[in-house]
């Protein structure tokens, strides 16, 4: 499971990546309600498997903070993370193979 993003750009550049695969990695707190993100980016998805990451302008870590009766799991994270990014103006679909 990940996100693929378009609308991300090199980092310190102007230049759009077409695609790139990002792979979340999160600690969840034991209060049930936060959870600190990294966003572990790279080209596709064998490379951030393989923790082989480039450098874009998307945030390389958030905290999310879930409302009461959400779930502190790997789908509500995702979710949440795409709806940040989306915010931002990037563009996100969720990747669930």
């Amino acid at each position: 499971m990940g996100l693929l993003i378009t609308n991300a750009k090199f980092k310190n550049t102007d230049i759009v990546a077409p695609q790139v695969y990002a792979r979340l990695q999160y600690f969840a707190h034991a209060d049930g309600k936060k959870t600190n993100v990294k966003l572990i980016v790279s080209d596709n998805k064998v490379n951030a498997l393989a923790y082989k990451e480039i450098s874009t302008n998307l945030p390389e870590t958030l905290i999310i903070t879930l409302q009461d009766g959400q779930n502190q799991d790997l789908s509500t994270i995702h979710d949440m993370v795409k709806g940040v990014l989306e915010i931002a103006g990037f563009v996100v679909t969720i990747d669930l193979t």
